[in-house]
């Protein structure tokens, strides 16, 4: 997996905030529901590193390349001189690209120098875009990052409804317990965590 900061978080669970609601045909078929969720999930999850790793470089690239000494004469020359320094592509940019990607500055901070620091490892260029160009193109590599995230909760929301109701200090008996089972084959998480998704979601 591409190396992300540990402040790139992203949720173990999703918020409770809202009772399942699904139309007639997944009530009808919860587990089909259940398996198509999976699927999907497993399909993104699977691109989420190079999808993490697009946007971390975007990222890294929206900012300013640091002023070398030379560069830093001339705009102090021209300003002693009464004369407009030319604007930096992208400087006074992380505000708005923690904006964009929603997060906060010190995680787009963190993020920005691990990505450099990949690079310098790796024996790449400082730079790989132009400034405006990457800026341009991070709203929609973070959309494919967040699309992982939406499919994570429509997994874990198949798995809620697809479980039997729980009852604290029960264990579920007949066809609860082969609707339980069938969950569990499907998904290959153990009860417990099973229990906690559906906690989570349901709020209970």
């Amino acid at each position: 997996m591409t190396p992300t900061t540990p402040t790139d978080v992203r949720r173990e669970l999703p918020t409770p905030s809202r009772l399942v609601q699904h139309d007639p045909v997944t009530v009808a078929d919860p587990l089909a529901t259940l398996r198509k969720a999976k699927r999907r999930f497993d399909r993104l999850q699977n691109l989420l590193p190079e999808r993490e790793a697009r946007r971390n470089s975007l990222l890294a690239d929206a900012h300013a390349d640091p002023l070398t000494e030379e560069e830093k004469a001339l705009r102090e020359q021209r300003k002693a001189r009464g004369e407009k320094n030319p604007p930096i592509p992208g400087r006074g940019r992380r505000p708005a690209i923690a904006r964009l990607i929603g997060q906060t500055e010190r995680n787009v901070r963190n993020l920005y120098e691990t990505e450099l620091a990949r690079r310098h490892k790796a024996g790449q260029p400082r730079r790989l875009t132009d400034p405006d160009a990457a800026f341009s193109e991070l709203h929609q590599a973070q959309r494919l990052v967040d699309e992982v995230a939406t499919a994570r909760d429509a997994y874990y929301e198949a798995i809620a409804e697809a479980l039997p109701p729980h009852i604290t200090g029960t264990r579920p008996t007949g066809p609860d317990a082969d609707r339980f089972t069938e969950v569990k084959a499907i998904t290959g998480l153990d009860p417990a965590r099973l229990r906690r998704i559906q906690g989570a979601i349901l709020g209970a």
